[in-house]
């Protein structure tokens, strides 16, 4: 509800807001209490949470969420002008937010490391992807956070076949959605690992420009879940959007995951126009000899949002206001 009312710039309507208060409500009343002498205090219950994390557990991607959830229903009652409401949400995200971080501190005391497993009692397996949900999609914690570079590093080392992200849980195959959690993850921190990632779920593409829920490493044909699964097919989606332009701190980062292979081709590439929370957007990227002319328009909600440009290679620019291109040289050691 809050994404859609974001990149649209629709105030919610009135229909909507006993369901955000309810949902709101829910969250916070379904919390354990944060004085329990355990590793789950303040967190929430014990349950299936995915499909793919394994038996009843206390699921940090299931808090994660509630967090973001919290967070959109006091943007939401905002919206509505309901200032206590908005206050008391996001009041409680960041309680919630807290009783998290006391629960990975234990963690990183059990395990010496800051990797962040499946819940507060497992050790670090692949369901350890769960928890990479609080860097993307929800960007609670900063790009830079070392629980999400651990996490990140420990599945890299430890959990591709073929360079994909190999599930070994329930899935039992190489899952093409959560690769690209992956390669977002590492996007985001600047790691050019993200593009071998893509280049691996491209790989796995059907004929047709789709993918199986999971994909077996022998046969490359699907092993679980649904034979075209639209998750993945939005996820790719997703990716390759958020290589050209993407949300961080209140700013658009633009040319972020454009990897060299694409400006090896001395074409223009473009993009858009695309939605994002400031408005639609179209970039488009050209080169000129060693250097490369970005050029971009944007069609803003209400004001022109600070712009970064991060394209690899080339260091990163921050846009002076009212710009619509700029020239990037090359940096061999950027």
């Amino acid at each position: 509800m809050r994404q859609y009312c974001e990149m649209t710039g629709n105030v919610p309507p009135k229909e909507w807001k006993e369901s955000i208060h309810k949902a709101g409500q829910w969250i916070c009343k379904k919390r354990l209490a944060g004085n329990l002498q355990s590793a789950h205090a303040g967190l929430l219950p014990s349950g299936f949470s995915a499909e793919h994390l394994g038996p009843n557990d206390f699921y940090y991607w299931d808090d994660f969420w509630a967090v973001a959830g919290l967070k959109a229903a006091a943007f939401l009652c905002t919206a509505y002008k309901d200032r206590d409401e908005a206050v008391y949400f996001e009041k409680e995200s960041r309680v919630l937010l807290g009783s998290i971080d006391q629960s990975l501190k234990k963690v990183e005391e059990r395990l010496k490391r800051t990797a962040m497993p499946a819940s507060p009692y497992r050790r670090l397996d692949t369901g350890a992807i769960g928890s990479l949900a609080a860097g993307y999609p929800l960007r609670i914690f900063e790009q830079d956070d070392p629980r999400i570079l651990d996490t990140a590093d420990f599945l890299m080392k430890n959990c591709l076949v073929h360079g994909g992200f190999f599930h070994d849980m329930t899935h039992s195959g190489i899952n093409p959605y959560l690769t690209l959690h992956l390669a977002q993850v590492l996007l985001r921190a600047g790691d050019l690992r993200y593009f071998d990632l893509m280049t691996a779920v491209a790989k796995l593409a059907s004929p047709t420009g789709q993918w199986p829920e999971s994909v077996h490493p022998r046969t490359g044909g699907g092993c679980m879940g649904d034979g075209q699964h639209v998750w993945a097919a939005a996820e790719w989606v997703l990716m390759i959007r958020n290589c050209f332009v993407r949300e961080e701190d209140e700013r658009l980062i633009l040319c972020s995951g454009i990897p060299q292979a694409w400006l090896e081709k001395k074409q223009i590439i473009s993009f858009g126009p695309a939605p994002t929370c400031f408005g639609d957007i179209q970039i488009s990227i050209k080169p000129q000899g060693q250097n490369i002319l970005v050029e971009w328009r944007g069609q803003w909600l209400t004001k022109e949002p600070p712009i970064d440009i991060q394209l690899p290679g080339f260091g990163k620019v921050r846009v002076p206001p009212a710009t619509n291109s700029l020239e990037l040289k090359y940096e061999a050691n950027k």
